[in-house]
């Protein structure tokens, strides 16, 4: 088993306890993903909950589009996407208003 390829950590609080200090050894892999963020406003400009964000992938070659999938916002009205850009694609966001 190759322990670099790992993508997460996990450590148990209970063996944390009986420790003073801890060192950890982490390498990361260069990734090819983009971060997509924002927040999501109302009309009465205060931050919208529960707005779905629809992302959708249009290819420039011959403008099909893929939907690539939705987020809801936060508290707060934010929102984030990761995903893998691509250069011959555009992306397009919808916002669509809270249920409730």
């Amino acid at each position: 088993m190759n322990c670099f390829k790992k993508s997460s950590l996990r450590i148990n609080g209970a063996k944390l306890q009986s420790h003073p200090e801890y060192h950890f050894d982490i390498h990361l892999e260069k990734q090819k993903f983009q971060i997509i963020n924002g927040t999501v406003y109302s009309e009465s400009q205060k931050p919208c909950a529960g707005a779905a964000v629809r992302i959708t992938q249009i290819d420039c070659r011959d403008n099909t589009r893929s939907l690539l999938g939705y987020t809801l916002t936060d508290e707060n009205g934010y929102y984030l996407f990761s995903m893998k850009a691509k250069t011959h694609m555009k992306y397009e966001l919808a916002v669509y208003a809270p249920l409730l």
